[in-house]
């Protein structure tokens, strides 16, 4: 689950637990700049209370209005704004973008559940009539009779994490996937590892700190976030990485950082990267391929880690691995 999206269902949830109706509004098309995409989404309770945004802050506040009517009368409203109302820089959206929302009241507080329990799971929704139910290949519920149609067509977008509206039996559908989190595992618990694990929360991510030296990994230095205090190559064997989990390592230390690569190498990680200099990392490419690691498996490794923005404090390094994260992550 997406730690926005997580945050958001837990909201829906205690507002559905004391007893006020919910909307929520989708981003369901777009042109132009418009700044959040498709499938963005905005919860909105019948006592003014909301989570999540649309469109930035550009339209949030007509939005929770319009939200009133729909938690009151039931009926859906799709909505357009854009750079051409009249009302374009009150709640329009000046930077230039169009975009069409679709705003729904959720009528079965057990649909949150459902996607809290079954992630990953694709969220259906009709958007002429505003039916809403949840499903993947386990699990089906909801005012909307979800098929095998349905699913075939969900079943792409969960494996990217996708929103889409696509018509299915003649009626148009956005299909919005919850997945799995964004991971990043940071091998090493140096100091450059402090502010990188806070800003990649920040990010979204689940942030995992792997170190085998006690004195390094203490809640003090990393808390409020997993820490593993094992050897990574066998602590990275038991987290199931996947295309949805970045690399991170950090150790300088070629006896904790050589078989770190050499596990996230046989991985479908999206990202792996290393600290050091063109130097060591030579070095490190000698002795991985000593090792029978092939060209084409360190090729995939980013070294020096981050992006070369001239940066030198632990703070500005973590800016140039975490930018350097996000750019891989949105290449795929």
């Amino acid at each position: 689950m997406l730690n926005d999206d997580l945050h958001l269902l837990e909201r829906v949830q205690s507002w559905l637990q004391r007893g006020h109706p919910v909307a929520l509004a989708f981003t369901l098309r777009t042109w132009g700049s418009a700044p959040r995409p498709v499938g963005s989404l905005l919860a909105i309770s019948n006592s003014g209370e909301f989570e999540g945004s649309v469109s930035g802050g550009c339209v949030e506040n007509a939005v929770i209005e319009e939200a009133e009517e729909v938690i009151s009368t039931g009926t859906p409203k799709t909505l357009s704004y854009g750079v051409t109302d009249e009302t374009a820089w009150t709640l329009g959206l000046p930077c230039g973008g169009t975009i069409d929302l679709l705003v729904i009241r959720l009528n079965d507080h057990r649909l949150v559940r459902a996607i809290l329990d079954h992630t990953p799971v694709a969220l259906f929704a009709r958007v002429s009539t505003g039916d809403l139910a949840v499903g993947n290949a386990t699990h089906r519920s909801g005012e909307l009779l979800v098929d095998d149609t349905h699913l075939e067509a969900a079943a792409p977008l969960l494996a990217q994490g996708r929103t889409a509206l696509q018509e299915i039996d003649g009626q148009e559908v956005l299909i919005r996937p919850f997945v799995r989190p964004w991971r990043l595992l940071i091998v090493g618990a140096v100091h450059i590892a402090q502010p990188l694990s806070t800003m990649a929360q920040l990010a979204g991510f689940n942030v995992t700190v792997i170190d085998p030296r006690p004195p390094y990994l203490t809640a003090d230095r990393f808390p409020d976030l997993e820490r593993v205090n094992d050897w990574p190559d066998s602590a990275l064997q038991g987290m199931d990485l996947d295309a949805r989990t970045a690399v991170a390592i950090l150790s300088h230390d070629h006896k904790i950082d050589d078989p770190a690569l050499r596990a996230a190498l046989d991985s479908p990680a999206f990202y792996i990267g290393a600290l050091g200099s063109r130097r060591n990392h030579e070095r490190r490419l000698q002795r991985l391929s000593q090792d029978g690691t092939t060209a084409e498996q360190l090729d995939r490794i980013q070294a020096p880690i981050g992006l070369d923005i001239g940066g030198h404090s632990a703070g500005e390094i973590a800016v140039s691995i975490l930018a350097q994260v996000i750019a891989s992550r949105s290449s795929h």
